[in-house]
């Protein structure tokens, strides 16, 4: 799993700004998979982290759900994996020279657009978080918490959460968050009627996460 910071996120964002494009042979191992399967590649990363690991080929999908379609339950496809390894090894093997080691070679899969979701997020400064916070103008919150692109409005009690979900502000208070968080959705992945924030409370904070933002988060 790649995460915001890592050069191969960085990578395909320039390739989905246009800026770079893939070379051979990942181009082609690239369209490959796309035609296959049906999917979009955005990028395909080949690297060996160091001495001790072995090679592998990265494939950064664009959607989440071209992602899956590389899964079986929480691990990767097994045959999808092998097909693609051999794919790759044909390609490279019409060049005797091509340099690449493949000790150990295996296949991993990714997707962009939840990140780049993320990354819109954190571009939101905490100023204009707790200028949102006194526009709600509701003294019931707490605080408004974000992790990973999630958005938890926190209240102080359990029945004020449950109250307020009931009288439908989870969405209303999704429609004002999101205002903050469109112009900095640099790809359109975002959909308002499809955004939503969670509600918990400080009091579930305390008693079952020991008040705790890492227990509560991990």
């Amino acid at each position: 799993m790649i995460t915001i910071t890592d050069r191969e996120y960085k990578a395909t964002k320039r390739i989905k700004q246009g800026k770079k494009a893939l070379s051979p042979p990942l181009d082609e191992l690239a369209r490959w998979v796309a035609a296959k399967w049906g999917v979009t590649v955005l990028n395909i990363v080949y690297d060996r982290p160091n001495s001790l690991h072995a090679a592998r080929v990265q494939v950064i999908l664009e959607q989440d759900a071209d992602a899956r379609k590389f899964r079986q339950g929480v691990n990767f496809d097994a045959e999808k994996q092998a097909a693609i390894k051999k794919r790759f090894l044909e390609i490279i093997g019409r060049t005797p020279s091509h340099g690449y080691d493949v000790t150990g070679l295996f296949v991993v899969f990714s997707a962009f657009a939840p990140l780049a979701k993320q990354e819109a997020d954190a571009q939101i400064q905490e100023a204009e978080v707790e200028t949102l916070k006194r526009r709600l103008k509701n003294p019931d919150i707490w605080i408004i918490s974000r992790c990973f692109g999630q958005v938890t409005i926190f209240f102080f009690t359990e029945d004020q959460a449950k109250q307020y979900e009931a009288h439908g502000k989870k969405a209303e208070y999704a429609c004002r968050y999101f205002e903050l968080l469109k112009p900095h959705d640099e790809f359109g992945y975002l959909k308002e009627q499809e955004y939503t924030v969670a509600f918990d409370s400080k009091q579930n904070f305390d008693e079952k996460y020991q008040g705790s933002w890492f227990n509560y988060y991990h």
